[in-house]
C-alpha cells in the first residue's frame, strides 16, 4: 500500500474521480476532517445531488406501492458531467413535480370520492329504516300522562344523527352511547358492511352505517362529541323521503363520473411512472455517482488560486501503474494545458489493510474482519480458515443426513446467487446467510465426510461392507440370548471400509465407544490446530524484523506446548497402536492416559491400573521421560517471561544513546536559526526518536509477564476448550438418534396394519419437522458460534492481533450496493 499525493486541475477532477471510482482502488484521504459538509468547498452541487435522490426516492415508493415495474439494467452509466448538471436536474424536477401533482390531485378525487361513497352507503342502508318518516323541526316526543286529567307536556324533539364507524371499533361505539345515554337512544347498524379505500394509506377499510336517534339537544351534542373522540364521519339526512331518494339518484351520478376521473387520473400516472421506471435505474446510478464524486472532492484542499485540488490517497502497489495510467488518459482526453499527476510520498503512517476477496473467500474473511482488521502486513487466517472451520464445525455437527440438507441449503443459495443478488433484500438476517453461503456450503460438504467417518445418518448406520468382528456361536446359542459377546481376540475379518464400524449401532456399550473415540480426537485437533497457530506466528515475526521474537518467544511457546500435550498425543496413539485384544499386551492392562499426565504434572509415581498388572506404564523409562519433558517445560516459563524484556530494555538504552547523540548534534552544529520552523520541525522529529526508545524496564515487564501467564494458563483451558468438540458431536449424535428411535422407529415403523402407510406419513412429518428445527438449525447455530470461538479465541490468538484498519476504496460498485438513503444532514443547514 502506498500513500500518494494527488494533484487535480478543476476541470478534469470530475471526469478523474469518476474513472477512478469505477476501478475502485483508491482510498482518499480528508484533509480538513474538522468541517462540516456545509463548510466545503462543493457543498452546493452535493446538496442538488441528494435532492435529486430524494425525489427519486419518492417515485421509486410511488412505483412500488403501485406495483410497477423497475426494469434492471445491464451496464451502468458514468456520472453526470458538471456541464450537464443543470439540464439532467430539471429533468428529474419535471418528472418529480408531474408525479407528486398528479398523486396529489388522485388523493383530493380519493377523499371527495370516500365521502360521496360514505354518504350513498348510508342513504342506501339507513334510509329504509326512516321509510316514508319525515325528519322535520316540528317532530316532537311527548310524555304520557301519569294520572287521568294531567296535561300532556312536551318534553322535546327528536335528533337525527347517521354517518359511518369503523368495523372494528362498531361494538365500542354502540356500548359507549348506551351508556352515555342511559338507554335513552334507538340506535342501529346496517346489516352489511363497506369496504372502502382509504386516500392516506391506499389500504382497505371496513365501515358500517349507523343511525341514532335521541330526544333532546343536549343529548345529541354529547352523542357528537362520542362520534368525534372515535373519529366517526357523520352525514345530514335530509328531512323528507323524496328529498333522500333525489339526494341517492344525484349520488350515483356524481359517483360514477368520479370513478371516471379517478380511472382516467391513474392511467396517466401509470403512464408517467411506467416512463419514469425505464430510466430510472439509470438516473438513480448517475445522480448516486456524482454524489460520491462531489463527496470525494471535498476531501481535497483547494489552494488559494482555487485553481488546484491537492489531496492525498492510499493507492495498492498493484493497482498503481493503472492509476498513473488513467491520471494521463485524463488529461489526454480532455486536452487540459497542465496535467493533474499522482506522486509517492514518504511517510511514517501505518497504511490501511486490503485483502483482495472473491466471491467464495469473502465470507470467509468476514468471519475473521469480525473480530478484528489485521494490522497492516500482518498474517491474514482467512485463508486456512476455508478448511480449517467447515472441518471443526463438521466435528461437531458429523451427520450424513444433515450434513446433506446444510449442503443442499448452500448448493440452492449458490446456484441462484445471480437473481438474489439482482434482488436486493432488506431483511439483514437474509444478507447475513446469503453473504456466507459458501461458508454453509462447505459446512455441509465436511458434515457428510465426517458423518460417513462416524458412520451416522440420521441417528442410524449404514453398512459399506462386511463388518471387522465375527460371530463364532452356533445357531442353538444364538437362539437361547438376546445378547451376544463379539471377541475380537478370536478370528475377525478385514478393517472397515469406512468410518466406524456398524456393529457400534447394534451393541449397548456403543456410547462408551463413541465417548472414548470422540473425546481422544478433540484432544488430537486442538493441540495440532494450537500448534500450527504458533507456528504461523513465525511469519508475522520474518516480516516485522523481529527475529528475536523467534528465540525468545516462539521457540519457548512451542515447546512448552509440544512437551506437555503433544505428548498426549503421543500417548493417545501408542495406546490405540499397542493395547488391543490380539495384542501382546492385551487390554485389560492398557494404563489410563489421563492418570498418567496427572501424576506427570503432579511429579508423582503411577500406579498399575489392577493389582495383577505387572505394569504401570507403556513403556520402559516412561516416566524419566516424562519428568524430562515437564522439566524442559517448565524452563520455559521464565525464558518467556524475561527474555524478550531484557533483549529490549538493552537495544531501548543502545538506540536511545545513538538518538541522543544526533540530537545533540543537530542542536549544536545543523539549528539554523534563518529557518526557525524548519529546524525545529527537525529537532521534534529527533526528539520523537529519543521518546520512542525511552521506555521503563518495568513496563516492559508487566508487558511480558501478561502476556506470559496468559498463554501459560490459556495453554491449559485453550486444550480444554477444544473438548466441545466431543460434546457437542457425542450430543448431537444421541439426540439424533433418540429422534429417530423414540418417534420414527418406535410409533410408525413397529406397526404393521392397513393404516401403517398413513401412520408412517403422519409421523415421519413430525419426525422431519423436529429433526430440521432442532438438529439442523439449532444445532447447526450452536456449532457453529463455537467453532467461531475456537478460531477467535483458541486459534487466532496465537499469532493475530487483529489491530489495524480496513481499506475501503472510493469504488462505485461498493455505494450502489450499499443501497443508503441517508439524508444530507449538512445540507439543510446550507439551504437555510
Amino acid at each position: 500500500m502506498t500513500l500518494c499525493d494527488v494533484y487535480l486541475q478543476p476541470e478534469v477532477a470530475f471526469e478523474v474521480l469518476s474513472r477512478l471510482g469505477e476501478m475502485g482502488c483508491v482510498q482518499f484521504i480528508d484533509m480538513h476532517p474538522e468541517l462540516q459538509l456545509f463548510q466545503r468547498s462543493f457543498v452546493q452541487e452535493v446538496c442538488r445531488c441528494s435532492e435529486m435522490e430524494r425525489k427519486l426516492r419518492y417515485m421509486e415508493d410511488e412505483m412500488k406501492l403501485h406495483k410497477i415495474h423497475i426494469p434492471d439494467i445491464q451496464d451502468l452509466p458514468k456520472a453526470v458531467p458538471i456541464h450537464e448538471l443543470g439540464q439532467f436536474e430539471a429533468k428529474i424536477e419535471k418528472w418529480g413535480t408531474d408525479i407528486s401533482e398528479i398523486s396529489a390531485n388522485e388523493t383530493d378525487l380519493m377523499k371527495n370520492y370516500l365521502e360521496l361513497t360514505e354518504l350513498l352507503y348510508v342513504l342506501e342502508y339507513i334510509g329504509p329504516l326512516l321509510g316514508r318518516a319525515d325528519i322535520s323541526t316540528e317532530t316532537k316526543i311527548k310524555a304520557k300522562a301519569p294520572a287521568a286529567g294531567d296535561v300532556q307536556q312536551t318534553t322535546g324533539r327528536l335528533f337525527v344523527i347517521t354517518g359511518v364507524v369503523n368495523r372494528a371499533k362498531a361494538f365500542a361505539f354502540e356500548m359507549m352511547l348506551w351508556r352515555m345515554s342511559h338507554g335513552m337512544i334507538h340506535y342501529r347498524q346496517a346489516a352489511e358492511d363497506k369496504i372502502l379505500i382509504d386516500p392516506a394509506t391506499r389500504q382497505e377499510i371496513r365501515k358500517v352505517a349507523f343511525l341514532a336517534i335521541c330526544p333532546g339537544e343536549q343529548l345529541s351534542i354529547r352523542i357528537n362529541k362520542v362520534c368525534n373522540g372515535f373519529r366517526v364521519n357523520t352525514y345530514p339526512c335530509p328531512p323528507t323521503h323524496k328529498d333522500r331518494s333525489d339526494m341517492i339518484s344525484k349520488l350515483h351520478t356524481r359517483v360514477f363520473d368520479l370513478d371516471q376521473v379517478l380511472s382516467k387520473t391513474r392511467y396517466l400516472r401509470c403512464k408517467a411512472l411506467q416512463n419514469v421506471g425505464k430510466n430510472f435505474r439509470s438516473w438513480m446510478a448517475q445522480v448516486r455517482k456524482s454524489k460520491a464524486v462531489y463527496h470525494q472532492m471535498n476531501l481535497f484542499n483547494l489552494d488559494i488560486t482555487k485553481k488546484c485540488l491537492i489531496g492525498q490517497t492510499w493507492v495498492p502497489d498493484a493497482d498503481l501503474e493503472q492509476v498513473n495510467t488513467t491520471f494521463a488518459n485524463c488529461c489526454h482526453d480532455l486536452q487540459t494545458n497542465v496535467e493533474s499527476f499522482i506522486g509517492k510520498i514518504d511517510h511514517n503512517l501505518v497504511p490501511p489493510t486490503y485483502h483482495r476477496t472473491n466471491e467464495f473467500t469473502r465470507g470467509f474473511q468476514n468471519l475473521i474482519n469480525a473480530y478484528g482488521d489485521s494490522t497492516y502486513r500482518e498474517l491474514n487466517p482467512g485463508l486456512y480458515t476455508v478448511v480449517t472451520f467447515p472441518f471443526l464445525f463438521a466435528v461437531m455437527f458429523g451427520d450424513v443426513g444433515h450434513g446433506f440438507l446444510v449442503f443442499l441449503f448452500g448448493f440452492w443459495m449458490w446456484r441462484n446467487e445471480k437473481r438474489f443478488l439482482k434482488s436486493k433484500s432488506d431483511n439483514e438476517i437474509w444478507n447475513i446467510i446469503f453473504g456466507g453461503r459458501y461458508v454453509i456450503l462447505l459446512m455441509g460438504a465436511f458434515s457428510i465426510f465426517i458423518g460417513a467417518c462416524y458412520n451416522d445418518v440420521f441417528g442410524t448406520q449404514f453398512t459399506f461392507g462386511r463388518s471387522y468382528f465375527r460371530n463364532h456361536l452356533s445357531v442353538e446359542d444364538l437362539s437361547k440370548n438376546e445378547l451376544i459377546d463379539v471377541d475380537p481376540a478370536k478370528e475377525t475379518g478385514s478393517v472397515y471400509l469406512l468410518g466406524v464400524d456398524p456393529i457400534w449401532g447394534l451393541s449397548k456399550n456403543s456410547i462408551m465407544v463413541q465417548n472414548s473415540m470422540k473425546m481422544k480426537l478433540s484432544i488430537i485437533f486442538g493441540v495440532v490446530h494450537m500448534i500450527f497457530g504458533v507456528v504461523l506466528s513465525v511469519v508475522n515475526y520474518c516480516y516485522f524484523k523481529r527475529s528475536y521474537s523467534i528465540y525468545l518467544q516462539f521457540i519457548p511457546e512451542v515447546v512448552f506446548l509440544s512437551f506437555l500435550f503433544f505428548w498426549l498425543v503421543i500417548l493417545i496413539y501408542y495406546k490405540w497402536f499397542m493395547y488391543s485384544a490380539k495384542s501382546k499386551y492385551g487390554t485389560s492392562c492398557a494404563p489410563q492416559i489421563l492418570i498418567l499426565f496427572i501424576d506427570m504434572a503432579l511429579c508423582s509415581e503411577t500406579q498399575p491400573v489392577e493389582e495383577n498388572c505387572k505394569l504401570a506404564y507403556m513403556f520402559d523409562n516412561q516416566r524419566t521421560i516424562q519428568m524430562a519433558l515437564l522439566a524442559v517445560a517448565l524452563l520455559m516459563v521464565p525464558i518467556l517471561l524475561l527474555g524478550s524484556p531484557l533483549y529490549k530494555n538493552r537495544l531501548n538504552q543502545k538506540k536511545r544513546k545513538e538518538a541522543v547523540r544526533k540530537l545533540d548534534s543537530f542542536k549544536r552544529y545543523e539549528y539554523d536559526p534563518e529557518e526557525p520552523e524548519k529546524s525545529e520541525k527537525r529537532e521534534q522529529e529527533l526528539q520523537d526518536e529519543v521518546d520512542k526508545y525511552t521506555i521503563p524496564f518495568g513496563e516492559l515487564m508487566i508487558h511480558q509477564g501478561v502476556h506470559t501467564i496468559e498463554y501459560v494458563l490459556s495453554t491449559i483451558s485453550h486444550t480444554a476448550s477444544y473438548l466441545r468438540l466431543w460434546a457437542l458431536s457425542l450430543a448431537h449424535a444421541e439426540l439424533s438418534e433418540m429422534l429417530y428411535h423414540m418417534i420414527f422407529s418406535k410409533l410408525a415403523l413397529s406397526h404393521h396394519h392397513i393404516l401403517g402407510s398413513l401412520r408412517v406419513f403422519v409421523i415421519f412429518t413430525v419426525w422431519a419437522v423436529f429433526s430440521v428445527c432442532i438438529l439442523v438449525v439449532m444445532e447447526g447455530l450452536s456449532a457453529f458460534l463455537h467453532t467461531l470461538r475456537l478460531h477467535w479465541v483458541e486459534f487466532m490468538s496465537k499469532f493475530y492481533g487483529g489491530g489495524g484498519y480496513q481499506f475501503q476504496p472510493f469504488s462505485f460498485k461498493k455505494i450502489l450496493a450499499s443501497d443508503s438513503d441517508k439524508s444530507e444532514a449538512g445540507c439543510k443547514k446550507f439551504l437555510t
